[in-house]
């Protein structure tokens, strides 16, 4: 019975749409806006010899003003939502080079965006927030491919929080509850515009503690907790939290926004309608009676 469920969930839609959308728009926008802040030490950072030894076709002045400036059109291009799968494919060779050419360059952030773009090569990531709008496909092979991918992304990000709440567990300073006050206290990781909210958690022990030991068991619970209806929510906003604070007290944006779209794909397309209805309906009821009164009028 549940075989035939799961049968035919697979092949009846292509789910989660709007989420997988929403990885699209964050993994382009971040890489448009790495590129173009970039651009003064753009040779610094994938020309030299220094930081780039590893793709010997950057090295020459012309390949690498080519690669640079093509990759600014197609990252646009899939941030608008061109996502024919050649032209995903395309734009996972990019980012896969761009990264081996400046290993330095990335976070955290960059090892499971490498990952998850093999992913989103084969489902349909255009269907919405796009100006090239991808239709769900009729045929039960593109249904099937679509779910089945969007199912490994989702595994992907399930295996990356166990594995990160499992290695949590396992340190001394994370039991102890001080392991952030570490952290924070790192200057790599030092924000100038957001120090005196580091100075709040760090003054505080009982921040200390409760933030050291919700972050072991958000991720290393979050497989279990993220499937179940009765705690899916509340795994997701402590987990969009988490990564909004190492946003904007760590000045991990990279890892931040990834993990965030990544989260935002557990949500199926139903409840964004909802939530958008929701908030519609809120913003329509808080408007002066005065107003509707004078549209009657008139």
């Amino acid at each position: 019975m549940k075989t035939n469920i799961l049968f035919n969930k697979a092949t009846n839609n292509q789910h989660h749409l709007i989420g997988l959308s929403i990885i699209r728009v964050t993994i382009g926008l971040h890489l448009l806006w790495q590129l173009l802040l970039s651009y003064p030490i753009k040779e610094d950072l994938w020309q030299s010899y220094f930081l780039n030894p590893n793709v010997e076709f950057l090295h020459n002045p012309t390949f690498f003003t080519i690669f640079y400036f093509f990759g600014i059109i197609i990252m646009l291009l899939y941030t608008l939502g061109l996502g024919t799968i050649y032209f995903n494919f395309i734009v996972y060779i990019f980012v896969f080079i761009l990264y081996k050419a400046s290993p330095f360059l990335g976070d955290g952030g960059s090892n499971i965006l490498i990952i998850v773009l093999v992913y989103m090569i084969f489902t349909n990531n255009s269907a919405y927030f796009s100006l090239f709008p991808k239709k769900p496909s009729y045929s039960m092979f593109g249904r099937i491919t679509h779910n089945l991918f969007l199912s490994l992304v989702l595994i992907q990000t399930c295996i990356l929080y166990f594995f990160a709440g499992f290695f949590k567990i396992q340190g001394d300073m994370w039991l102890h509850g001080t392991a952030l006050y570490y952290v924070l206290n790192l200057d790599a990781f030092n924000m100038n515009l957001t120090s005196f909210l580091s100075e709040v958690v760090t003054g505080s022990p009982m921040l200390l503690t409760i933030g050291a030991y919700s972050a072991m068991f958000l991720q290393f619970l979050f497989p279990f907790l993220v499937f179940n209806k009765y705690t899916r929510y509340v795994v997701l906003v402590g987990s969009i939290g988490f990564h909004l604070g190492i946003a904007i007290l760590m000045g991990l944006v990279q890892f931040g926004m990834i993990m965030l779209a990544l989260d935002l794909a557990f949500l199926n397309d139903r409840e964004y309608k909802l939530a958008y209805n929701f908030v519609k309906n809120k913003v329509i009821a808080m408007t002066p009676r005065s107003l509707n009164e004078q549209k009657g009028i008139h």
